[in-house]
């Protein structure tokens, strides 16, 4: 098919079936594809989601770049269709930075342009970032509220992954409701089974072993981690998920051993931090940096 031929908005659905790779491949293509036909609306739909891809990937500068610029083509041309969604992805790029104050803002903008509009993708996108941003900040109380609003709606609406998002069963844990962690859990466990789908996989792993410690079953904390690390490594998530491998994975994985404590538990955390410092580090999110060296101190007091 020429270029002439293909439609964009077939374009950008058909990318959500395809794999890291293949998917960012057909970002590209139809980004140049709406610059060259001066499609605004296009260029900043396809733009934000290679940011939203490079967030993953750990090339923050590039997503910081292309954020900006979809944020403003739609502001310019008054696209509230899209503009809460750009305003999303780069809210995002400044959270993984660590300006709280910055990301806050341009989520409240994003939720003034999408008053008024019953839009499911972006009240859950709006939401979910928010519970992000209060997760990080450790007032695990408003990011659950947050996160409800998103699992509520994707039950009314069918949606999946709303269902079992990892940051909600993360909350509850957080929030001592181990219980309620551990059904979710099942649930996406179970999921992942039904839909032979390795990241579900890995996620429900990498989860099983933050609520194993969050028990103290130490044993089974990094059973679990070791599964989790080696489903992470065969979706190759160092690559295309980068930031959460760094910070649900290898920073959490390195607390069963803090936590633990038993005789050459400190040099596994250390090398379990030592790798999620030199990811976080190159993408410049200052606040998991400091929560690393944080715990560092802690190895050497």
């Amino acid at each position: 098919m020429s270029d002439a031929a293909v439609d964009l908005s077939e374009l950008y659905e058909s990318a959500f079936s395809l794999g890291d790779e293949e998917r960012l491949e057909v970002f590209m293509k139809g980004f140049e594809l709406a610059k060259k036909r001066g499609d605004s609306s296009s260029e900043s739909q396809f733009g934000a989601w290679i940011a939203f891809t490079y967030i993953n990937t750990g090339n923050i500068d590039e997503a910081l770049v292309l954020a900006d610029e979809a944020v403003a083509l739609d502001r310019e041309t008054n696209n509230l269709t899209h503009l809460p969604q750009s305003l999303v992805v780069l809210a995002s790029v400044y959270l993984v930075m660590g300006d709280w104050s910055k990301s806050e803002k341009l989520l409240d903008e994003a939720s003034s342009a999408s008053q008024g509009r019953d839009n499911f993708e972006h009240i859950s996108n709006i939401h979910w970032t928010l519970g992000w941003l209060h997760f990080e900040k450790g007032d695990y109380v408003k990011a659950k509220q947050h996160q409800a609003i998103v699992y509520e709606a994707s039950v009314e609406e069918g949606d999946q992954d709303g269902q079992i998002d990892q940051w909600y069963i993360w909350t509850h844990i957080e929030l001592g409701e181990l219980e309620k962690a551990s059904n979710l859990i099942e649930y996406l466990h179970k999921f992942a089974i039904e839909t032979d789908d390795k990241e579900y996989m890995a996620n429900a792993y990498t989860l099983s072993g933050i609520l194993s410690r969050s028990r103290k079953k130490w044993g089974e904390a990094i059973e679990y981690f070791e599964k989790s690390l080696k489903q992470h490594e065969a979706v190759n998530a160092r690559r295309w998920n980068a930031y959460w491998f760094a910070k649900m994975v290898l920073c959490e994985y390195a607390r069963v051993y803090l936590e633990r404590n038993e005789e050459g538990d400190r040099e596994k955390a250390q090398d379990l931090l030592d790798q999620a410092l030199e990811i976080l580090q190159k993408m410049g999110a200052e606040k998991d940096i400091e929560k690393i060296l944080e715990k560092m101190t802690w190895l050497n007091p």
